[in-house]
């Protein structure tokens, strides 16, 4: 201890003074009239920096901070009238080194000899205070982010709930839940899932609560429909977005709900529109099927009829006759082939059939099916095509056909006088895929007003009302070869002037050939009358209409066949079981049993290494027909009214020419016939 306070108390023990100079808390002794450092402790110079002599040469002014020295003369001045006692206080203090501590201060009087004195022990607290405030304001911060997370929560604008998930409580929910369900918040927190959600719910939801009871940690789990019942009653479809989360200790998981009642309602009302609108397609090509194949089948009678006709010995004037009435009879099927075709567009039914074909080829043959009906107009009809036109090219021939045959039909009709040009060019562009191709008609026609230009190929259109008059049409051709040019991935436009003629023309890539050598082309002897086989071949007809009938049966035997009819499916069964048919022609609607059942049956009868081939005879001319009655078992399909080529031509591929059915009597053909033509 310092020298000074040696002297004041010489009667104390020495244990005392090693008792205040090694406690561990710094302690001092000053006097209270002059405030002067009278002794330290080994801590107390441990504290402040100094050492022993140059504390004890200090006053506690010394030792205080400028914002701690009015504090410190006004606590002098009130030790001049009373002794202070013992009190605590924290002062601000500055140590040798100049940085500033923090220090609790507990000091009581203490009298030295007749020297009135202070005893002091301190604590530096200048980290304790840094750790206290730094502790502070991480509260400070987690109580702000805890408000923020509260505000993010309850204000989030969809709605979020919180439940217990061993008892299923809610424990919080948002302001958007509140809004939407007609709870308050306080109505909430009395109530568990179970509360919102309709009764027969209630299984499926205490069984998922019984999954986290068990020690399940379920995780996220993404727009799982539910129902919520709101205050008033209501049921709202919603989807729940929900993860598991820790509360307090508990095990919860927070949910987010998307009410999407109107949106089911609403794919509620589209599914129901669009069963209404396919039941709706489904009548319309049952109707159109129906429609084809009632008309179709008075129109076989009238063009097989007229055909046969025509290759009978006539005079001129009954050659006109029934030229006239083939003619009437092309004309009407045409109608009903672009009703059909325009109906199979419309539902998106027609399906394109890609081959290799030559288009010089196939635009040549169009150009010669038109020249009669511009030979009969006394029209030149020419053709241009382009010398470096590929030989082959590859896409749909039938439909191309259709197309061109619209255009130049069309321009021929519309030409009093003058000429229709075919051009066929390779437009000035690469394509990888194919070649690009445009075939333009022209014509010296009455031509078109700039203002209907656009609407010539809209469905049901012509100029005006006079040219329907005039010329007649459904204006249905340009609509038909629109929508099929587009569907090959081109495009089509007109070019007219009224009163100077027309231009029609669409461009389309024709993709490169699929197979590398040319198919053959077909023999021209299936175009003559002279018999292709050694023995006649035996082919049973199977069709209820009389007039059918007699025109299958007849153009079978101007093709050199023998020919059995029966009128229904049951009796060509009993026919095949009774003998050997090279060919069976066989009509699909028919009464008691229809050509589909027929001919699956007969697939059941056949003997392993048997099959007689089954050709369907159809009115019915929508897409699928050829696919119902391949699946039924039958071989190929030909559709009504059936010419006398295609129906030889069908006879070639499934007759063999060196083999046929035993000769047999032709009493069963004969007899039928008679009773038909009767």
């Amino acid at each position: 201890m310092g020298s000074d306070l040696s002297a004041s108390v010489p009667q104390r023990p020495i244990h005392h003074a090693l008792l205040f100079e090694h406690n561990p808390f710094p302690m001092l002794v000053y006097d209270r009239a002059t405030l002067r450092i009278l002794a330290v402790s080994n801590a107390a110079v441990a504290c402040w920096g100094y050492t022993r002599e140059e504390l004890l040469a200090m006053s506690l002014r010394d030792l205080s901070t400028e914002d701690d020295l009015a504090g410190l003369n006004g606590f002098m001045t009130s030790m001049a009238f009373e002794a202070p006692g013992m009190l605590t206080s924290m002062r601000r203090q500055r140590r040798k080194d100049g940085r500033i501590i923090e220090v609790d201060v507990t000091a009581d009087d203490l009298d030295l000899g007749d020297r009135r004195c202070r005893i002091v022990l301190c604590q530096d607290v200048t980290e304790r205070n840094r750790a206290t405030a730094e502790l502070e304001e991480a509260r400070e911060q987690l109580r702000r982010s805890a408000d923020q997370h509260r505000l993010l929560f309850e204000r989030n604008p969809q709605p979020l709930l919180v439940y217990d998930c061993q008892s299923l409580r809610i424990v919080a929910v948002s302001d958007a839940a509140i809004a939407s369900m007609g709870y308050t918040r306080e109505d909430f927190m009395a109530l568990t899932l179970l509360d919102i959600a309709p009764p027969e719910d209630h299984a499926d939801m205490v069984a998922f609560g019984r999954r986290h009871a068990a020690g399940e940690r379920v995780g996220l789990i993404t727009a799982r429909p539910r129902r919520h019942v709101t205050k008033d009653g209501s049921v709202l479809d919603v989807e729940v977005t929900s993860d598991e989360l820790m509360l307090d200790g508990r095990l919860c998981r927070v949910c987010l709900t998307l009410d999407v009642t109107e949106r089911n309602r609403a794919s509620a009302e589209l599914a129901i529109a669009r069963d209404q609108a396919v039941e709706a397609s489904n009548m319309k090509s049952a109707f159109l099927a129906n429609m084809s194949h009632e008309i179709r089948t008075p129109m076989n009678g009238v063009i097989g009829m007229t055909e046969l006709l025509l290759s009978m010995g006539l005079s001129d004037a009954q050659r006109e006759c029934a030229e006239q009435i083939a003619r009437s009879g092309e004309q009407m099927l045409s109608i009903i082939n672009d009703i059909l075709d325009i109906s199979k567009i419309e539902t998106g039914h027609l399906e394109l059939e890609i081959v290799d074909f030559n288009l010089a080829e196939m635009v040549t043959q169009t150009c010669a099916l038109a020249r009669p009906q511009a030979d009969a107009k006394a029209l030149r009809l020419g053709l241009e095509i382009a010398p470096e036109l590929p030989r082959r090219l590859c896409g749909d021939a039938r439909r191309l056909n259709q197309i061109v045959l619209n255009l130049v039909t069309n321009a021929i009709k519309f030409t009093p006088e003058g000429s229709v040009t075919v051009r066929v060019t390779l437009p000035e562009r690469h394509e990888e895929d194919g070649t690009a191709v445009r075939i333009a008609v022209s014509d010296t026609g009455i031509g078109i007003a700039s203002d209907s230009l656009e609407r010539m190929f809209e469905s049901f259109t012509q100029a005006d009302v006079s040219t329907t008059r005039l010329y007649g049409g459904t204006g249905l051709g340009l609509a038909i070869a629109r929508e099929l040019v587009e569907l090959m991935g081109g495009s089509i436009r007109a070019e007219s002037e009224l009163g100077h003629g027309s231009t029609f023309s669409f461009e389309l890539v024709l993709g490169h050939p699929l197979a590398a050598v040319a198919p053959a082309i077909a023999s021209g002897a299936a175009l003559t009358d002279e018999p292709l086989w050694a023995t006649p071949p035996l082919v049973l007809v199977a069709e209820d209409s009389q007039i059918n009938q007699i025109v299958a049966a007849r153009s079978l035997e101007r093709a050199g066949c023998r020919v059995e009819v029966v009128g229904d499916g049951r009796q060509a069964l009993a026919a095949l079981a009774a003998r050997r048919f090279d060919v069976v022609m066989m009509d699909c609607q028919m009464p008691e049993l229809d050509g589909y059942d027929a001919t699956a049956e007969l697939r059941r009868r056949e003997a392993p290494g048997e099959h007689v081939p089954v050709i369907a005879m159809t009115a019915q001319a929508m897409d699928g027909d050829r696919e119902r009655c391949l699946d039924a078992g039958m071989d190929d399909f030909i559709s009504k009214p059936m010419r006398f080529e295609a129906l030889r031509s069908m006879l070639l591929k499934w007759v063999d020419v060196e083999q046929s059915a035993a000769e047999a009597p032709h009493g069963d053909a004969e007899g039928a016939l008679s009773a038909a033509e009767g």
